[in-house]
């Protein structure tokens, strides 16, 4: 038996599951790599969700850290770095403002540290700052040169 990872909510002691493309695309954004292999073991996936389950385990592979903040009502609370500290996805909220940006050192940071981060402009200038919410946990999903 194949375990449907689109569990939608549940009515008192009946499990809903998401049944539309739309609903799918839109539950594939938190999938894990289990989920996602869970997702394309489905009979009659639909072909949209199937070609996004494919990207998400894509993105899955390029991400070596993910640092989760503290939460001080700041409107992004986790964010995912590639195997050189870049930042490749930014939750829930300010992709636009921080995917792309350099965090420094990240190979030695861990719960309770503030990070640095530099960003280069469209014309090569750089900037650069740090982040005041102190990271409550960081995790490594692949090892990196320290």
């Amino acid at each position: 038996m194949t375990i449907n990872p689109f569990k939608a909510a549940r009515y008192g002691e009946t499990q809903c599951y998401h049944q539309s493309a739309e609903d799918r695309l839109r539950a594939v954004k938190d999938f894990d790599h289990a989920a996602c292999n869970a997702a394309l073991l489905l009979p009659d996936l639909q072909k949209t969700v199937a070609t996004a389950v494919q990207r998400r385990l894509r993105y899955l592979d390029k991400v070596a850290a993910i640092l989760e903040f503290e939460d001080h009502g700041q409107d992004f609370l986790r964010w995912e770095l590639d195997a050189k500290g870049r930042v490749i996805g930014c939750r829930p909220f300010q992709a636009f403002a921080w995917v792309g940006c350099q965090v420094l050192v990240f190979e030695k940071l861990k719960a309770g540290d503030s990070l640095f981060y530099e960003r280069r402009g469209k014309s090569g200038e750089c900037s650069g700052g740090s982040i005041r919410y102190p990271l409550a946990k960081v995790t490594f999903t692949k090892k990196v040169n320290v």
